[in-house]
């Protein structure tokens, strides 16, 4: 008697379960030819790639510009006040005087803060830069 249908190791009380022989040699893997091991892929175009790349260079000058104004207290002290407050548009009017080249979304919690850092491009977005600081607990 094997002990796969013992009532001591598979204790279950529906005859048909005891029909079953668990065995690792019923679990072998099968391997089956794929459609998609012979696919064809498109040509490549670094386009769209450097394009990218060129603009997030110009993202991320913004977002060392966006962080440079951030650590002059003042500054700091002005937009944590107003965004305590709930005041977005006071909050998006002091980040459009830091001078940014690109457009920057704020968004803000209790706790942190976001910056999007978006290309104006009248096209699709290609790239974005999202910097997240925490200022809260």
């Amino acid at each position: 008697m094997l002990i796969y249908n013992h009532t001591a190791y598979f204790p279950y009380l529906l005859p048909l379960y005891r029909l079953y022989v668990i065995h690792p040699t019923c679990y072998a893997a099968v391997t089956a030819p794929s459609p998609l091991w012979n696919r064809d892929y498109p040509h490549i175009d670094t386009k769209i790639l450097h394009h990218s790349v060129s603009s997030s260079q110009a993202l991320l000058k913004d977002a060392a510009l966006i962080t440079a104004k951030l650590s002059e207290p003042a500054i700091a002290q002005q937009m944590m006040t107003h965004a305590q407050t709930g005041d977005q548009k006071e909050v998006d009017r002091i980040v459009h005087t830091f001078g940014c080249e690109s457009a920057v979304i704020t968004s803000f919690t209790p706790s942190t803060v976001h910056f999007t850092i978006d290309p104006r491009t009248n096209g699709k977005s290609c790239c974005e830069v999202t910097l997240s600081m925490k200022w809260g607990l």
